[in-house]
């Protein structure tokens, strides 16, 4: 009976926390991408009409983000369709903020969801197991707090599209082939599972600007594991041969499919308009590595927490070998080695201004949900594997850790209230051009001074039914 009420405890944190980040995402500004990615604007139309670039190919084109249809697709009509069918329930511009609220929320689900399942070995959410793991991930979540340092929910619903949700299907993809792998179990036998691996390596490559840099990292480092695993007596070449013939030749077909399409995509890429003005070399661009590291791991100390209790649990661990915590520090190597050599090519995705050091919470988001796996993960084999004293000293230590972030990650429950206000102005004024004596930005990044700034913005308003036509705004400088 206690253990029945512990559960029924975290069960309710779990939902207080999810509650609270909902409350956290409702609250939060619109962003400045926004309308150009629902009108659309023109240059996302052309993505829109060619998926897979094929015009890259025959045509020579050059369009922002051709490689990236599945990201603006999903993107696009997520906000053409559901605050709409919101507003059979709230007002238009409630529907707005609740519907990126709603998508938010989701995919931080997803990504927990996925993650404790990665922990555990199990497929069930109903259980113990994955109450624990859930708990452990949930205050790793900053809405506020030290998310500009390792966010994945980004406050930019845009850039929660683009980042995020790629990176929750990412995990996705690679469920089945971890599972058969580290657990034993035989998903990818099942036929209804490689149809739907096989239409997820297609959407996972098209989709974030990330997702096949980390697609071909994962194909090498599987590659280099399992030739390891070769007779090495043999020449090179031999044990090339034998590679190919001890890999299952399920995990060839799709390995090789994912990673040939991944090629193609980063080869379209190059014709991304994005970054046709780069002015920063490569050499350069490393040269800003180390700035970017000692940024993100010196400015908040949330990082360092989570990188000290890492260490920690990684010598616990070691110190408390078995065959379990052994398999465990051999799996955790091999993510480790992944972050390196995605560090290490990170420069080669290109250089935007606004992320000078290259490395930042967006663009390091997989060795982020990486080392959250890594804490997670050890943390609940430390709590299963410690009894008596040891285990309520270690859970003291857990409770503390969860404590930093949990009180860090500010509410920020008025944000978005001058844009809100500034939205209803526009909405009730029956002037064309709208004067907003407002300071706050407003589907913007920056304030908007001239009212032709606004247009694209003023058709979203109009599609969204916050107003009756499209109406231009501006802003005193």
């Amino acid at each position: 009976m206690h253990k029945k009420y512990f559960y029924y405890f975290l069960f309710v944190l779990l939902l207080a926390d999810l509650t609270y980040s909902f409350l956290q995402y409702y609250n939060t500004p619109l962003d400045g991408d926004m309308a150009g990615g629902i009108v659309p604007a023109k240059d996302v139309e052309q993505i829109l009409k060619d998926p897979f670039g094929i015009s890259v190919i025959t045509e020579n084109a050059v369009y922002p983000n051709p490689n990236r249809y599945f990201a603006h697709w999903t993107f696009y009509t997520y906000f053409n369709n559901v605050p709409l069918w919101l507003q059979h329930f709230v007002s238009p511009i409630d529907s707005v903020y609740l519907a990126c609220a709603i998508a938010k929320t989701l995919i931080q689900i997803l990504i927990l969801t996925l993650l404790a399942f990665y922990i555990i070995g199990q497929r069930k959410i109903c259980n113990s197991d994955f109450l624990i793991a859930a708990v452990l991930i949930i205050p790793l979540f900053q809405a506020n707090g030290y998310r500009s340092y390792m966010g994945i929910i980004d406050p930019s619903t845009t850039y929660t599209f683009f980042y995020a949700l790629p990176c929750a299907a990412l995990l996705l993809f690679y469920l089945p082939f971890f599972y058969d792998s580290v657990y034993k179990t035989a998903l990818m036998e099942k036929w209804i599972v490689r149809v739907l691996v096989f239409a997820l390596a297609v959407y996972v490559v098209f989709d974030g600007a990330l997702n096949p840099g980390v697609i071909l990292i994962i194909t090498l480092l599987f590659g280099i594991k399992n030739y390891l695993k070769t007779d090495k007596n043999l020449t090179f070449s031999k044990r090339v041969v034998q590679l190919f013939r001890i890999i299952p030749k399920t995990y060839l077909f799709f390995f090789g499919f994912v990673s040939l399409l991944s090629l193609y995509a980063l080869y379209i890429g190059v014709n991304n308009s994005i970054f046709s003005g780069e002015t920063v070399s490569i050499i350069e661009r490393y040269s800003r590595i180390p700035k970017g590291i000692i940024a993100i791991i010196t400015q908040k100390i949330g990082y360092p927490i989570l990188l000290i209790m890492v260490c920690l649990n990684l010598f616990l661990l070691y110190k408390n070998r078995s065959a379990e915590h052994e398999k465990t520090l051999h799996l955790f190597g091999w993510i480790g080695l992944f972050s390196l050599c995605y560090i290490l090519l990170l420069p080669l995705g290109g250089y935007k201004d606004y992320r000078p050091n290259i490395l930042r919470y967006d663009t390091i988001m997989p060795i982020t949900i990486g080392l959250i796996f890594i804490y997670a993960k050890s943390s609940w084999q430390l709590l299963k594997y410690f009894r008596g004293k040891n285990k309520y000293v270690y859970l003291v230590l857990i409770v503390g850790f969860t404590f930093i972030f949990s009180n860090a990650d500010r509410p920020g429950f008025r944000e978005n209230e001058c844009e809100k206000l500034a939205l209803k102005k526009i909405a009730e004024s029956n002037d064309k051009v709208v004067l907003l004596e407002s300071s706050c930005t407003v589907l913007s990044w920056d304030k908007i001074t001239d009212p032709a700034s606004s247009t694209l913005n003023g058709q979203l308003l109009k599609k969204w039914k916050i107003t009756n036509d499209c109406k231009q705004y501006y802003q005193y400088e």
